[in-house]
């Protein structure tokens, strides 16, 4: 579900709607929002998003990675820390447990990833997946997803990815380090569906 366009089109039809007879109204309407439509987008926008916070969190939930890299981007971050209400002057940030990145499905995801390798079958990946994390302490933390990929003459593959980033900055530089010691990288995007190794029984 593409929600965030939904709500950024809904803005820009909002803020385009401002630009005639604006003056003509009571100016208390637009009290303190510049005459641009960078300006007037980002008001639109901000109404929406308080709207959703205050009535509708739950459909936060499905933008929140696209929330940080805006709020990152806000701040001149590469990217946000875990306890990102203080990056931003809120006070506590809440719960240090953030919840994960949502699934993006057949969506592409404006978050940034690595793509390390790929394969035939889904077991097969979840075995380089461990392996790729056991021999390079650089992915440690990050998260694994699978896209489909149909390359013409060679038939369906797996694309492991890992991620996410909040800029394609941050990939580019994982990346950087995992070429120089002879590992296929190349930063990309964060679509996909998430997978995890099984649990070991006890």
């Amino acid at each position: 579900m593409r929600i965030l366009p939904a709500i950024l089109f809904a803005a820009i039809v909002s803020a385009c709607a401002t630009t005639g007879g604006a003056r003509d109204r009571d100016v208390s309407v637009e009290a303190g929002v510049a005459d641009t439509q960078p300006a007037r987008l980002a008001d639109a926008t901000a109404r929406e998003l308080a709207h959703l916070a205050r009535f509708e969190p739950e459909t936060l939930d499905q933008v929140y990675p696209e929330l940080r890299a805006l709020a990152a981007a806000l701040v001149g971050l590469e990217s946000l820390p875990a306890d990102e209400g203080t990056a931003l002057g809120l006070g506590a940030a809440g719960p240090q447990d953030l919840p994960p990145a949502p699934e993006f499905g057949d969506a592409q995801s404006v978050m940034h990833a690595v793509h390390l390798a790929s394969y035939r079958r889904e077991a097969m990946a979840l075995r380089g997946w461990a392996e790729l994390q056991a021999l390079y302490p650089v992915l440690a933390g990050l998260d694994a997803r699978l896209e489909h990929a149909h390359i013409p003459e060679q038939g369906d593959f797996l694309r492991l990815k890992a991620g996410p980033f909040d800029t394609g900055a941050a990939a580019l530089e994982v990346c950087t380090a995992l070429r120089s010691s002879g590992q296929y990288c190349q930063a990309t995007d964060y679509s996909g569906r998430a997978f995890a190794p099984p649990e070991s029984g006890g």
